[in-house]
């Protein structure tokens, strides 16, 4: 086997894994959507944070690495953690309304969704940029790649209407 044709097969390979994470990161954000209805009130941020940390580790195995789920629990907590501020109204409005009687339920789903499908789409290209760079879950630091977190969650969240 030439160089040429062995480089052909690392691309290949490589291009198969960013296909197989990218529709990891699409079924879960769908799945983090329908957490987001969950009409109990933090039940709801809990089930998002589930299928995140669900994501990552499936993400993590197209790219031979991974962690004890509770490690990568932890990583997706002071991930959405970081995110908390930008997505702040979401958050509050999202869950708080959900106590109100009758339509609250809905209002805070659909309040919810935009931030859960956001913040699974910027976790997911963030892990997916890491293991690219030859990165593992065992060496992911999350305070290095806030700022990326942000910039991703930014270009994923809904426009506001103006």
């Amino acid at each position: 086997m030439n160089t040429a044709t062995i480089d052909a097969a690392v691309v290949t390979d490589n291009s198969e894994q960013i296909e197989q994470a990218g529709k990891i990161i699409s079924d879960a954000m769908k799945w983090s959507v329908a957490a987001s209805v969950i009409p109990v009130p933090n039940l709801d941020l809990v089930g998002i944070a589930a299928v995140q940390a669900n994501m990552v580790s499936e993400i993590a195995k197209v790219y031979g690495s991974s962690l004890p789920k509770q490690a990568v629990k932890a990583t997706v907590s002071v991930l959405l953690g970081t995110l908390a501020p930008v997505g702040a109204t979401s958050l509050v409005v999202g869950t708080t309304v959900k106590y109100l009687p009758g339509y609250g339920s809905l209002i805070g789903g659909v309040s919810l969704a935009g931030f859960a499908a956001a913040s699974t789409y910027a976790i997911g290209k963030v892990f997916v940029g890491h293991f690219e760079n030859g990165g593992t879950l065992a060496d992911f630091d999350p305070k290095s790649i806030a700022n990326k977190l942000k910039e991703e969650f930014s270009k994923a969240k809904p426009a506001k209407a103006e």
